[in-house]
């Protein structure tokens, strides 16, 4: 069904993104061996206990993930844990993703440090950081090493007052830092249409859905 959904809106590869322990790597490491030329696999690993952190995520590397997933849900943002296992991933040339369904005082503070700490690294915020959290985020966007995925978030936004924040971004920055992505294949028709609605062209509209993803994942989306 994903890649049938795929292939409607002209998305030619995708990465997954496992959610631990409700949807595991295993899964969609097997997903992206059926198909090797359209899927990849993100990794999601709990923090604690750390020695063993580290040994799963170092097994992922090795075994082709593409990304870091860090969920709210499985981890503390004080936790130096976190951070621990936020530099190996960093040191892997992992990128790490943060999925928040709303990001907050600790997990923007902890998206602040471990930026600055790791200015080589490349760090993802799925969902733009929720909707009321988005406009929270906006003052780390000048940091090269910051994104911000679409999802559903992104549709809210265009039809919300908080569109303006939106357009400030996207004036203050082009549309470098957002990535075309969402954990739900079912929600790509409205991202499309919201996409249109912000007066993209084809250049543009390449960036967000191609060429951005390549720039922080080192996979070519041509």
């Amino acid at each position: 069904m994903l890649v049938s959904r795929m292939d409607t809106f002209g998305i030619d590869k995708a990465v997954l993104t496992p959610h631990e322990p409700v949807i595991s790597t295993e899964l969609y490491l097997k997903a992206a061996e059926i198909y090797p030329d359209r899927l990849f696999s993100a990794c999601s690993v709990i923090p604690r206990p750390i020695d063993q952190a580290k040994k799963t995520l170092s097994e992922y590397v090795d075994r082709g993930c593409k990304a870091l997933v860090l969920d709210d849900t499985i981890y503390h943002p004080t936790d130096p844990a976190v951070d621990s296992l936020v530099v190996d991933a960093v040191n892997s040339n992992l990128p790490v993703y943060l999925r928040n369904d709303v990001m907050n005082a600790e997990t923007i503070t902890f998206l602040d440090r471990v930026s600055t700490l790791c200015v080589e690294g490349k760090f993802v915020v799925l969902s733009m950081g929720g909707l009321f959290g988005f406009p929270q985020i906006i003052p780390m966007m000048s940091r090269p090493n910051i994104w911000l995925e679409l999802s559903m978030t992104f549709v809210r936004l265009v039809e919300s007052p908080l569109r303006v924040f939106l357009d400030a971004l996207v004036q203050d920055f082009g549309v470098r830092k957002l990535v075309f992505g969402s954990g739900y294949h079912s929600e790509y028709p409205d991202m499309m249409d919201a996409l249109n609605m912000i007066d993209l062209n084809i250049e543009t509209s390449r960036l967000i859905t191609k060429e951005n993803a390549w720039v922080i994942l080192g996979v070519d989306f041509s």
